[in-house]
């Protein structure tokens, strides 16, 4: 049987657009088995693909980036490389010191680059084209992110749902004002608008919070002046299963986003200075809004503006409000 191993560094969205690697590598090699590796939780969304997965920081692979690595007769490294020796197969995104170390000792590592090159005026999406620069993936189909999410995982979803008021079997809105990047969040106020005209027409919301977006979530509940409940920091998997009973979900460019769209809920997700092109959750049930000014996107290169972020603030929440109720 085929060993491969996935190794993808980074945050929640880093990973859920490398999905469609895994999909692509089960789908060409259906009985192999196909590990992946991943910061914390995160490699458990692959959950249905891959035959396991696990935590990176426990994996030894640091090993590999310590000087004793290389030193003749220390055994610093060997169960790292027993464990690199045990795969035919590994895609990483560590770099290429880690893939020439990692050749040294007789693994076969493909190297994927951390992200597409700046300014090359591709039409690939950022899972496009990690997607590509896998060889074994180049005459396959992509297709777009999916959480798969089971029945079981759906019936706590909705019993949570339940918990804090709501009816699972009526149309949510779930709403993550958050985001990785402070500069990619839509004005709280805007949020907070969108909030209370949903609740005075009657519409359920739920208001998503993870470890960096108590500000930002604080900050829409005052403004909002209504209640709403508040799920805060769900595993991810719980997280990906309420997201999938949202008739739609609301958010900034972030990882929740690329969950939210994963889990295949109608999205709208507001974009300002990072490139939708590039970064945008990928899928039909995906809705990008941006407003057209002219130094946006401005991405890696960081706001001109003076940080008015006019891209984001000028984004109307009627406009937003309109998508929601179409």
């Amino acid at each position: 049987m085929q060993k491969i191993l996935i190794i993808r560094p980074g945050a929640l969205g880093d990973f859920i657009i490398t999905l469609p690697v895994a999909a692509g590598l089960r789908e060409r090699y259906p009985d192999a088995w196909i590990g992946v590796l991943a910061r914390g939780s995160i490699a458990t969304l692959a959950g249905g693909i891959a035959t396991e997965t696990g935590d990176l920081d426990a994996a030894g692979l640091h090993a590999f980036f310590e000087r004793a690595f290389f030193i003749p007769g220390r055994a610093a490294g060997s169960d790292a490389i027993d464990y690199i020796r045990s795969f035919d197969l590994i895609i990483s995104w560590l770099g290429d010191d880690f893939r020439r170390t990692a050749a040294s000792v007789g693994a076969n590592v493909i190297d994927v680059p951390a992200r597409p090159p700046a300014g090359g005026g591709s039409s690939l999406s950022a899972s496009q084209f990690f997607f590509r620069a896998v060889p074994q993936l180049r005459d396959a189909a992509w297709r777009p992110p999916r959480v798969h999410i089971t029945h079981t995982e759906q019936q706590q979803a909705a019993a949570i749902l339940r918990e804090n008021g709501l009816n699972p079997a009526e149309p949510v809105i779930g709403i993550h004002p958050g985001s990785g990047g402070r500069l990619k969040c839509w004005p709280p106020e805007h949020f907070a608008r969108v909030v209370r005209r949903l609740r005075g027409n009657g519409t359920q919301v739920v208001m998503f919070c993870g470890e960096a977006d108590a500000t930002a979530v604080a900050s829409v509940e005052r403004a909002a002046g209504v209640a709403v409940p508040v799920l805060r920091e769900l595993p991810l998997r719980v997280l990906a299963a309420v997201l999938s009973l949202c008739r739609r979900y609301v958010g900034n460019d972030s990882g929740v986003s690329h969950l939210a769209a994963a889990a295949g809920t109608e999205c709208i997700v507001l974009f300002g200075p990072s490139d939708p092109v590039t970064w945008a959750p990928a899928g039909e049930n995906v809705r990008v809004l941006t407003t057209h000014v002219a130094c946006s996107p401005c991405g890696s290169r960081g706001p001109k503006c003076g940080r008015k972020l006019e891209c984001l603030s000028s984004l109307a929440p009627d406009r937003v409000l309109a998508e929601i109720e179409r």
